[in-house]
């Protein structure tokens, strides 16, 4: 990306991977989430067909923006559009724009 372009970046932040989907309230799992360290989890992903997900670290996703030459211009956070993390208002979402400085 040539300097002065902007990315805008939609990121989990790492809160969906612990809860179990049917119930939200508790802690089910634990992080990294990482399928194919765990055949159990891995089966479930792919019985629902939606693909196979991993879990990374707001320090990892923002921290690569930097080290690529973005500078954070923004940040958002938002929330499931349903359950009990939403009625609870707990982010499990953010968005950054950032915008190229440095051409690596």
């Amino acid at each position: 990306m040539k300097k002065g372009g902007r990315l805008l970046s939609g990121l989990d932040n790492e809160i969906n991977f612990i809860v179990d989907r049917e119930d939200e309230s508790h802690i089910a799992y634990p992080l990294p989430h990482n399928p194919l360290k765990d055949l159990k989890m891995l089966k479930k992903e792919l019985e629902r067909k939606e693909g196979v997900q991993f879990s990374h670290g707001i320090d990892e996703n923002i921290q690569a923006q930097i080290d690529a030459g973005f500078v954070i211009k923004g940040i958002y956070e938002d929330t499931n559009v349903e359950g009990f993390l939403h009625y609870m208002n707990i982010p499990t979402f953010h968005a950054t724009l950032a915008e190229k400085t440095l051409v690596l």
